[in-house]
């Protein structure tokens, strides 16, 4: 079972199962929070636990990374995320302020890591993440389902399919410091002064990510078997008020699609997988 030699074993609520196929690849997210304690509470109420959690002190390991973690966003019917072989960093921070050095140093050290044991190359095939501008999402962020299903790598948040949420949102600098080797000074990146050594402003920020507090991963990989249907009963006498609106809610499960057809007709949620 690969574990890291140097990490610290913190299992929270377990994997999403074995991986389906797809080759090894790194997936870079933040917590959008300002400390690990506060990211491992988050992952056991939602149940979307990485397979490690990296702050400047400490690198934590929840699942071991020959199974799947739940920490992605996954959708009936599309591709798969969580177990496409993808291995999960949550990275404490958030994804518009800099990444202190020292959180960068442990990232480093355990992608050289992931990339020896794995076989996952040095490269980003849906393209660097797209740092924040003025604070808030980028936008235009590449989730290309095709490269991702093929191609082993590294990969943001923000460039994977299905997926809404734009972080790492690491600046290019941050980017070439976690691909340095073990031989290369961090005087060769381009930029270094903009990568802190400490950020005294973390512990009282908050996320600009409204929704990163929506659980992202799922209960479960496989969809619920659907209930039969009741018999449907007689239609209720026509209402001359409005039909009502259909509500998307986003759910760790699948998509709850509540509707009303008329006023005075009553349908039961129907979830869809």
């Amino acid at each position: 079972m690969p574990r890291c030699p140097f990490a610290t074993w913190k299992p929270i609520s377990g994997s999403s199962g074995t991986y389906t196929g797809g080759p090894f690849k790194i997936v870079h997210h933040t917590t959008e929070g300002s400390s690990a304690a506060g990211a491992f509470a988050a992952f056991k109420a939602n149940r979307s636990d990485p397979h490690f959690t990296v702050d400047a002190t400490t690198i934590y390991q929840h699942i071991d990374t020959d199974t799947a973690s739940r920490a992605l966003k996954n959708l009936a019917d599309g591709v798969q995320t969580n177990r496409d072989s993808a291995i999960q960093i949550e990275v404490v921070g958030f994804a518009h302020r800099p990444k202190v050095r020292a959180t960068l140093d442990n990232v480093r050290r355990l992608c050289r890591w992931l990339e020896a044991t794995h076989s996952i190359p040095k490269v980003w095939p849906n393209g660097l993440p797209k740092p924040a501008v003025n604070g808030q999402d980028p936008g235009g962020h590449n989730r290309n389902a095709s490269i991702w299903d093929t191609k082993g790598g590294h990969y943001g948040h923000s460039n994977v399919p299905e997926n809404t949420h734009w972080d790492p949102a690491y600046t290019k600098p941050e980017v070439d410091y976690l691909m340095l080797e073990d031989t290369e000074g961090p005087e060769v990146v381009e930029g270094l002064e903009t990568i802190p050594l400490s950020d005294p402003g973390l512990e009282s920020d908050h996320s600009h990510m409204p929704d990163h507090a929506d659980p992202q991963g799922t209960h479960t990989e496989m969809p619920a078997r659907r209930p039969a249907r009741a018999r449907a009963k007689p239609a209720a006498k026509a209402s001359s008020r409005p039909n009502k609106t259909v509500k998307f809610d986003e759910s760790p499960v699948g998509t709850v699609k509540v509707a009303r057809a008329a006023a005075g007709t009553k349908k039961a949620p129907r979830k869809i997988d």
